[in-house]
Order: C-alpha cells, then sequence, then structure tokens
C-alpha cells in the first residue's frame, strides 16, 4: 500500500555530507551527478526545490594544510571548500540548462525578523525565476552552528521560509529505525511515525553521536521533522544511494521513514517564534500565569512574573519557565528587562504609575508567543 503525501508543489531537499563526499572527505562527482539528474527531474515535472547542502567543510578539509578541528580551522575548510562544492553542483546542472544561486544562512539571519523575510522573499523570488537555490550555512563566519547540525535544522526552517509541501532528509541510513542504524545496519526501519513517536525515539537515542564527515547524527535526524512537522509539512527520511530516490518518494513509495506533520500547524509568524528566533533571556512565572497561557491562551501580564534572568531588551525574544524549570512558552516582549524588573508582580494597571507609560498588549501578548508545554 503506497503512502499519500500532499500534492506537491515547492518541496526541500536537505542533502548530508557523508552522501556528497568520499570517506577521505573528498567530493565524489558521481554523487552529486546522481543528486543533480534527480533534482532536474522534479523540476522539469513541475515541482520547485531548494536544495539544501552540507559538504562545504569535508570538500575543503583536505585542501587545508592544517589536520585540526578547532572551529578556525573548519571555518577555513568551509570557505576553500563551498566553492568546490558549487562548482561541482553548477557544472552539472549546466547539462540541463538550470542555472543555480547560492544561499549563505546562519542562525542570526534566522532570528532577525527582518532578515528572515529578507531571506524569504529572496528564495520565493529564485524559484518563480526556475533558479534552484543551494543553501548553505554560512561556516565561514558561524561558530555554534558548525559544531553540531549538518544542516538539518537549517532545512526544517527552510520549509517554513518557503510554504515548503515536503522536507526530505537524504542521509546515509535507510530511515529512523527501532535501533540506531548506524550501530545496528540491520535493525527494522519505520516505514511511518507520529510526532509522539518521534518524541519517545529520542529519549533512546543519544544525542549527536557523529562521524568524521556527518555532524548531525541520528538525534538531529528526530529533531529536525519534529520542527517541521510544526509547521504542517511531512518530513521523509531516506537513504541518499537508494536509486531513484527522490522519484520514488514522490510517488508514493514505501521508501525510508515518513513523520507526520501536526494537523494544527503554526502559522509563519508563530514558527518563527517558536525555531528560529533565539530567546536571549528568560522569565520566570508563577503557576497561575502558566495557567492563564496554557488553559486561556492569555497574554503573559506583569503581575505572574517573579523574576527575569538574563540580558534582553524590548522585541527580543525570551522563553517562560516555572520556578522548576520546567519551559511553558516563549515569546517577543513588550517592555525592556529593567522596565519589566519595575513592575514585575504588580497589576496591569499600575504600569503607567510606575513607568510613565504603558504598552497595551501586556509584556508578551498571546499573538507574539507559542505555547511549548500545553495543559
Amino acid at each position: 500500500m503506497k503512502r499519500k503525501i500532499p500534492k506537491l508543489k515547492r518541496i526541500v531537499v536537505k542533502i548530508g555530507s557523508s552522501s556528497l563526499c568520499h570517506e577521505n572527505g573528498q567530493i565524489d562527482p558521481k554523487r552529486i551527478e546522481t543528486i543533480v539528474n534527480e533534482v532536474s527531474y522534479l523540476f522539469k515535472i513541475g515541482i520547485q526545490v531548494v536544495l539544501v547542502s552540507s559538504g562545504a567543510v569535508a570538500a575543503g578539509k583536505h585542501l587545508l594544510n592544517e589536520s585540526g578541528t578547532s572551529i578556525e580551522n573548519k571555518q577555513a575548510a568551509a570557505a576553500i571548500g563551498q566553492p568546490v562544492l558549487l562548482g561541482t553542483f553548477q557544472q552539472f546542472f549546466k547539462n540541463h540548462d538550470l542555472t543555480i544561486a547560492q544561499v549563505l544562512l546562519t542562525h542570526d539571519d534566522l532570528h532577525n525578523r527582518a532578515r528572515y523575510l529578507s531571506a524569504r522573499n529572496t528564495l520565493d523570488n529564485l524559484l518563480d525565476h526556475k533558479i534552484i537555490p543551494i543553501v548553505n550555512e554560512n561556516d565561514t563566519v558561524s561558530t555554534e552552528e558548525i559544531q553540531f547540525s549538518d544542516n538539518d535544522f537549517l532545512g526544517a526552517l527552510c520549509t517554513n521560509l518557503v510554504n515548503a509541501d515536503l522536507f526530505i532528509i537524504l542521509s546515509n541510513i535507510d530511515g529512523i529505525g527501532k535501533q540506531d542504524p548506524m550501530v545496528n545496519p540491520d535493525t527494522d526501519i519505520y516505514n511511518t511515525l507520529s510526532i509522539e513517536e518521534v518524541e519517545q525515539l529520542k529519549k533512546v537515542f543519544p544525542k549527536n553521536i557523529l562521524n568524521q564527515l556527518s555532524r548531525g547524527g541520528i538525534f538531529t535526524k528526530l529533531e529536525a521533522p519534529i520542527m517541521a512537522a510544526q509547521y504542517g509539512v511531512p518530513t521523509i527520511i531516506a537513504n541518499s544511494h537508494s536509486e531513484s530516490i527522490l522519484k520514488r518518494i514522490i510517488n508514493n513509495e514505501n521508501i525510508g521513514t515518513l513523520i507526520l506533520p501536526i494537523e494544527s500547524k503554526l502559522n509563519s509568524k508563530k514558527a518563527f517564534i517558536a525555531h528560529a528566533l533565539k530567546p536571549k533571556a528568560k522569565l520566570i512565572i508563577d503557576s497561575g500565569a502558566a495557567d492563564a497561557i496554557q488553559v486561556k491562551k492569555a497574554s503573559l501580564l506583569p503581575s505572574g512574573i517573579i523574576k527575569t534572568e538574563g540580558s534582553f531588551s524590548r522585541g527580543d525574544g525570551v522563553v517562560c519557565l516555572l520556578p522548576d524549570g520546567q519551559e511553558i512558552a516563549r515569546g517577543i516582549v513588550e517592555y525592556d528587562q529593567d522596565e519589566i524588573n519595575l513592575i514585575l508582580g504588580k497589576q496591569s494597571s499600575e504600569i503607567e504609575f510606575i513607568l510613565g507609560f504603558k504598552h497595551h498588549r501586556g509584556i508578551i501578548h498571546r499573538d507574539n508567543m507559542v505555547i511549548i508545554k500545553e495543559k
């Protein structure tokens, strides 16, 4: 029985370093040519593709006369490897009369709302002109991303950026198994998983078991689909080495693991708050405020705030926690930290008297808030 995936107009395909390189880290042109042929086929039948490609660090590492594993060496390797990687893609897409565009992003680009929207507009414009965007993290200047993600999270974020219908993660595993496929290659592979089942599997697999090429590991193969699912986008994780893998996926063949989306997806703004906006600080709230947020879907008022932790300004992202550390929500604050410290625990009617002014949307308005833990 074939799976049922939505009608596809636009998809995000993420391919990892281990799927593009030889074991020694050098780019494998045959592997890239295979991917290019498949992506080109999708474009020819009317499916737009955003290709999120790892491999820059791996491609440049063997050309760098330095064997260290410091962040600086990885950044240098990325600077060397990025043109090698893109040049190889360009060479093969040219055979299909298709043009590519390089889009380099960092987490900072995506947690700033204006830059986030700018990236969205750029990607939309490229796709509308039948140009294939090849997205990669800007490893030359990024710091924390280069250490762990292998672009799994970036691919998931891109599904929201471009309003994708499907997220495909091509890796060196056949899908999500009952055990880690990298440890036990013979493990049974799940055909379909719900988000609840994925959350349970996260407790089984240790975080970030890496190999010499991949920086994500099995854990991010579980985290990234959860992110996409909250955007309402299904994810399929499959082996890039399987013959005609993309064609088989869009034909609903039972290959790899399908992770189902949640029914009530986050809108674009709330998806941005939940995943792209990097929280700068914490608001510790009481149980009454937590109930109001979780049950009544209310805004956060100053009376429910116990204390602030960290430094932030109006418009920054923060997380709302109970005193025991349990995360309730995250959102965008309407006041600076110094202002909140003056009015926390007070009634809303007292704000103007204390500060000399008052915003009429609470500390975090419900339109600028995402509930992390439902009640």
